[in-house]
């Protein structure tokens, strides 16, 4: 009998899965009027992020910048050895992704564009001068992370506040969502060099950094309710060192919180002594005894105007921010949390100029329905929408000083107004889009559209010619219009409108101001009314 051939069967084994790699370290460099800073960290997009390497090197760019406007070239040479050592570090630890940050002492320094140059040539590391809406809102990411469930942004309105060297930047929270932000005149060492030349008594130096203080302070009580804050965070160096003072050594961990009236008596106390009893006393650093006295100062004008009782001083950094912002800023949830700020923060100054919300919000709501419809056209960016929807809430704002030329009012209170996590830049081009909702369109002889470069302008058509329909749909302010679809139909559009009620204005509306949106997309629209809703 003939045997079979029969082949061996093979062994299957669980398929192990390959082992998970760690996360490649991230870095980042802080450039700021006192000192460079370098923090070298590893963290997936969940979870914490774990501290590899911290170095700081003390170069004083603002005092160059706040007393001759420029960089000087011992501390130009100064900071890029100081940067040299970063770039070796971060190549030790195998960094590819960082960011690199520079703050007012560059920001205002007129020789910025060519200390950037001298330090990418030498370094390679591209530095990004940031302003002081995003140094706010990074800082307020890491604040968020460090007082997560804590009452000071749980639990009613409070006042972030960091004296920096070059500037104060503060910002108004409600309820842990940033409502009003701005960046002051209030640097520590910007503080100090304008008193570079005094000659006077010490107490005459002080006198006048407490009126600078308050006349500054009296500015940012016009934009936000200081009265209301019950709580006030406060971050810097100078203030850490104040709590060390009040509270002594704490246990590891514990998050310094101190009186309010106690900060208020330590400040009173420190004033008194000029920078030579100060390094005496408390064996300070020069270059700390020279800003102290000017921060406290600070913190103390700002204190006395909310309503807080006590003061919290969270371990939280602008660097601390961008960490977090470059390992989960791409996340879906960090995105939307983007929205809500900047929304919350573009809804108050809507408010100020007693908008009428309804309306602004149904306009916005159409007006990112029509940005999503029309993606494949227009390929801009999910940022160019959050544009357009803080644009579109904002579009009426002029209202509040005249409702004739109102589009244009709206375009400069835009464009003077800081919302949070807006840059200057695209303060700019949301001021644009709301000044073209009505009206003329963008013209080379209007000189805010021009000073736009040739890609902002580009967006401001698109968006501008879109906000344009939107406002359209709602020209009777009844927020009949309940949703729209883009139908394309022989080299057309097709604009079906979903709504309740009679929409003949709509209809008409939107066919007066579509002419825009045919010049910028080269589409003819015509009108259609879908399903119909019953009218509330």
């Amino acid at each position: 009998m003939a045997r079979k051939n029969t082949l061996p069967q093979p062994v299957t084994t669980p398929a192990v899965p390959p082992p998970a790699q760690s996360p490649r370290p991230v870095a980042v460099v802080d450039m700021g009027a006192s000192a460079i800073r370098l923090v070298v960290a590893e963290g997936a997009a969940e979870g914490p992020l774990h501290l590899l390497e911290e170095v700081s090197r003390g170069v004083l760019l603002g005092k160059d910048t706040f007393t001759h406007g420029r960089l000087g070239a011992a501390t130009v040479e100064a900071t890029l050895k100081a940067l040299e050592g970063f770039r070796r570090i971060m190549d030790t630890y195998g960094v590819i992704r960082y960011r690199a940050v520079a703050t007012s002492a560059v920001r205002e320094a007129s020789n910025a564009d060519a200390f950037l140059d001298r330090v990418r040539l030498r370094t390679g590391l591209e530095v990004e001068v940031i302003d002081g809406s995003e140094e706010n809102r990074l800082t307020y990411l890491a604040v968020r992370e460090r007082l997560a469930q804590h009452p000071a942004l749980e639990d009613g309105d409070a006042l972030l506040v960091e004296i920096g060297g070059g500037s104060a930047d503060i910002s108004f929270l409600r309820k842990g969502q940033p409502v009003h932000s701005g960046t002051y005149p209030l640097g520590s060492i910007r503080m100090r060099q304008s008193l570079g030349g005094w000659q006077g008594s010490h107490e005459q130096g002080t006198r006048l950094l407490v009126r600078h203080i308050h006349n500054v302070v009296d500015d940012i009580r016009r934009e936000m309710p200081l009265r209301e804050a019950r709580h006030v965070i406060a971050l810097g160096g100078d203030v850490r060192f104040a709590a060390g003072e009040i509270l002594g050594d704490l246990p590891a961990g514990e998050l310094p919180v101190f009186d309010r009236d106690a900060f208020i008596r330590f400040v009173d106390s420190v004033v008194g002594y000029d920078m030579e009893q100060l390094v005496e006393k408390y064996r300070l650093p020069q270059s700390e005894a020279e800003t102290l006295v000017p921060a406290l100062l600070a913190y103390r004008e700002l204190l006395v105007e909310t309503a807080a009782d006590r003061v919290t001083v969270p371990d939280a950094s602008l660097r601390d921010g961008l960490l977090l912002d470059l390992v989960r800023s791409d996340q879906p949830q960090g995105i939307e949390d983007l929205r809500k700020q900047v929304l919350s923060s573009a809804a108050a100054i809507g408010e100020r100029y007693r908008y009428d919300a309804p309306h602004a919000r149904n306009v916005a709501d159409l007006s990112v329905r029509l940005f999503d419809e029309l993606r494949r056209e227009h390929g801009l960016s999910d940022r160019h929408r959050l544009l357009l929807e803080v644009a579109a809430l904002l579009h009426d704002i002029g209202n509040y000083v005249n409702i004739r030329g109102h589009h244009k009012h709206s375009q400069y209170l835009i464009a003077a107004s800081e919302i949070f996590g807006l840059s200057q830049d695209e303060m700019h081009v949301v001021s644009n889009v709301a000044r073209y909702h009505r009206r003329a369109v963008p013209s080379k002889s209007h000189l805010p559209y021009m000073v736009l470069d040739r890609e902002a302008r580009v967006a401001t058509n698109k968006l501008s010619a879109i906000l344009r329909l939107a406002n359209a749909l709602d020209a009777d302010h009844l927020q009949k219009v309940k949703d729209l679809h883009i139908v394309p139909e022989d080299e057309n559009w097709v604009l079906e409108v979903e709504g309740a009620g009679d929409l003949t204005m709509e209809r008409l509306a939107a066919l007066a101001r579509a002419d825009y949106l045919t010049e910028v997309f080269g589409r003819k629209l015509t009108f259609r009314e879908g399903r119909q809703r019953p009218w509330p």
